[in-house]
């Protein structure tokens, strides 16, 4: 038996902090950001820039100031906690500013945390799907990209998104089930049946 990663329904705190984007006949299906392995990725080079800066900043600030050797080292362990901080910050600030949501009715990209950017597509407008994903990004990261081609050009790009296949799977059903509801508005809308979400 195949093992699935998107088993979670959405919890409730997702959907009380997301209520907000989704229409009032549309429910939340899943929510996920950026992949694991891009999110570390990202921390180790924000450890590089601005992480050096801070502990430059802190080892000049101890040396200019001429301290002594024990108040010198306080200075130095300051940097590296300052170089740490701020990857820390800076990759918690990707992580949450970027979220991908998947709804009974269309998916949704949300960027930004203050000021927020929605690229949304119907899913009955829909025309493909498309998964890039490296034989790297397959074998060791285990993360993709999925391209949404709609009707009239338009595409919304998920980046970096963990195991891209099973989203894709999850994409098409959401899809054909929105397909067949189409003439359906008032009827209730089910759940998502299949290995995905439980």
């Amino acid at each position: 038996m195949a093992k699935y990663h998107y088993r979670e329904a959405p919890t409730e705190k997702q959907r009380k902090a997301f209520a907000k984007y989704l229409s009032e006949d549309e429910e939340l299906v899943l929510v996920t950001s950026f992949s694991r392995a891009y999110i570390r990725s990202k921390f180790v080079m924000y450890l590089l820039f601005p992480g050096m800066l801070f502990f430059g900043i802190g080892l000049g600030i101890g040396w200019l100031l001429g301290l002594e050797e024990s108040a010198r080292m306080w200075a130095f362990f300051l940097a590296i906690f300052l170089m740490i901080l701020a990857a820390i910050l800076r990759t918690m600030h990707i992580y949450h500013a970027n979220r991908y949501l998947l709804t009974t009715r269309r998916v949704i990209f949300k960027r930004g945390l203050f000021s927020v950017k929605l690229m949304s597509a119907l899913y009955d407008k829909v025309t493909h799907l498309e998964v890039d994903q490296t034989f790297i990004d397959r074998l060791f990261f285990h993360h993709g990209n999925i391209m949404i081609h709609t009707a009239g050009g338009g595409s919304i790009v998920l980046k970096y998104i963990d195991y891209p296949i099973e989203i894709k799977n999850l994409l098409e059903r959401l899809i054909n089930r929105e397909r067949e509801q189409v003439g359906l508005r008032g009827v209730p809308i089910s759940t998502v049946e299949g290995e995905i979400i439980s």
